[in-house]
């Protein structure tokens, strides 16, 4: 018998529509709050609202809808269901994925306010929410980072923790029949499409099934389509032979042992804006008079109703998918989704960091010439360590910084995401030696010049300052601080740098002082 050849697949569905916004919308801020200034646009569009998206979405619902959106992936989601359900085919005629990654989300710069065990909880939530509601939706595309020095053995491991960890999210809050459904909306991505690629993907999917049967017995059918293949340019992954496999499980039983969200540190960095969105960066008077019109002409009963029964969901534990779509369906705005969940569920706490400390022999040196510059100040000394701007890392597990305070230097972050003049009255209580401001982006490099404008109207300008700038490319744009701060990229920085900077700004300081 001759099997017939499969129709063509039409352009629309080979390539789908990639929904990343913003870094506002991903962190949860609608255009017009005061902190999405000079990111709005840049590195994608804004969508503040059920309309927002609609205007991104084309005509054809039969196009797949990949959604990367970091902490609001579920309200992107439940946006994309409440607009499917008033189209003909409905929500069922949905394709796509959601890159649901929470150990990740939780480490980027649009990580969300909650803890990170509620980001996997909410993640959990939307990936059972998802097999149910919306069949031909993958709820949770994993991503598998590309090898660093040709070791394949970290990437997979990291992705295959991902994936537990995930399930047994899911597993907390599900019945186990569904359990296995819930299974079935989990897919990894590999970077590339080579034989390597081939050969990493086939070893990871064989272990993901043998883990799934080990933990939590039969049922878990192996699946063709697990593993899917990028055709992204990249490092190549080298061929794995059989007897990796219990190396790769050890490296995933190590990092379970240390945490699910623990930090891996790199240096740190970020993409330079595309040349076609560049110029955007801040919403303009129309897009903010037409979300205050938005606003203005929704039902205000239904969002209040509809952002209390969010609310409750939360606290008490119940999935918040359903209430999500009846939140967009009553026009709620990203901003008024995130700060409903943030409210409603435990804070993020500061991530553990599991980097191999530095020898105090290796610190003596530097250490022995801070304490000598240190010497008359009445007390030890004092950084302040800000970040403006929507940029949610926490810098202060860098290990820089963490050999720092290994040397007594005392660190205060007070916080990610604050106004500048919120930055001024923290600079005003604790009156830190040195100043450090956390650059990793454009729109932080425009608030500080603004915090320093302040800084200076206040009547603090004799405070030096170390900026640390996340990637060193030129686009950045820093040059105009050459004057008002020493500059570092924090990817080319030892522990025994900064403390000869922090020696050298101390001195500089008492010399002026005097």
């Amino acid at each position: 018998m001759t099997v017939p050849p499969s129709p063509p697949r039409r352009p629309e569905d080979a390539t789908p529509l990639v929904l990343r916004p913003d870094l506002p919308t991903r962190a949860g801020f609608d255009s017009d709050h005061p902190l999405a200034m000079g990111a709005v646009g840049r590195d994608g569009p804004a969508i503040s609202h059920l309309g927002d998206l609609a205007a991104l979405l084309p005509k054809e619902a039969s196009v797949p809808v990949v959604i990367a959106s970091d902490a609001t992936g579920p309200w992107i989601l439940a946006m994309l269901a409440a607009w499917a359900e008033r189209r003909p085919e409905g929500a069922s005629a949905l394709q796509g994925a959601l890159c649901n990654d929470a150990i990740r989300i939780c480490q980027g710069p649009a990580s969300p306010a909650w803890s990170a065990e509620a980001a996997l909880d909410l993640a959990a939530d939307t990936l059972s929410w998802s097999r149910r509601a919306l069949p031909q939706m993958r709820g949770a595309r994993l991503p598998v980072a590309a090898p660093m020095d040709g070791d394949p053995v970290p990437p997979l491991a990291m992705a295959l923790q991902s994936g537990l960890a995930l399930l047994a999210a899911t597993s907390r809050r599900e019945r186990p029949q569904h359990l296995f459904a819930a299974a079935g909306g989990i897919e990894f991505v590999m970077p590339g499409d080579t034989p390597g690629h081939r050969a990493a993907g086939a070893y990871l999917a064989q272990l993901w099934h043998a883990l799934l049967t080990e933990r939590y017995g039969a049922g878990f059918a192996p699946r063709e389509d697990l593993v899917l293949y990028s055709d992204e340019k990249g490092p190549g992954f080298a061929r794995i032979s059989p007897p990796e496999i219990d190396v790769l499980r050890a490296a995933l039983a190590w990092r379970e042992a240390e945490g699910t969200f623990t930090c891996d540190h790199g240096p740190l960095q970020i993409a330079p804006p595309s040349p076609a969105t560049d110029t955007a960066g801040e919403a303009g008077p129309e897009r903010n008079a037409a979300l205050a019109r938005w606003r203005q002409e929704r039902d205000g009963n239904a969002v209040q109703k509809s952002l209390l029964a969010l609310r409750e969901a939360a606290k008490r534990g119940i999935n918040v998918m359903g209430p999500s779509v009846a939140c967009a369906k009553a026009g709620v705005t990203t901003g008024e989704w995130a700060a409903v969940l943030a409210a409603a569920l435990p804070a993020r706490s500061r991530p553990v960091s599991h980097a191999q400390p530095i020898p105090p022999a290796d610190l003596a040196p530097a250490q022995a010439r801070l304490q000598q510059a240190a010497q008359g100040l009445a007390r030890p000394v004092t950084l302040l360590l800000v970040r403006p701007g929507l940029d949610g890392r926490p810098w202060i597990e860098h290990p820089v910084f963490r050999a720092a305070k290994d040397c007594g230097v005392d660190i205060r972050d007070p916080g990610a995401r604050l106004s500048p003049a919120t930055i001024t009255q923290a600079v005003s209580r604790e009156r830190p030696h040195v100043l450090i401001f956390c650059l990793a982006s454009t729109q932080s490099a425009q608030m500080t010049t603004s915090i320093l404008v302040d800084l200076q109207k206040a009547g603090f300008g004799s405070i030096p300052v170390l900026g640390f700038i996340a990637s060193g490319e030129e686009w950045l744009g820093f040059e105009e601080f050459a004057g008002s701060m020493t500059l570092r990229n924090i990817g080319e920085t030892t522990a025994p740098a900064l403390l000869d900077d922090l020696a050298n700004l101390i001195i500089s300081r008492r010399s002026a002082s005097n």
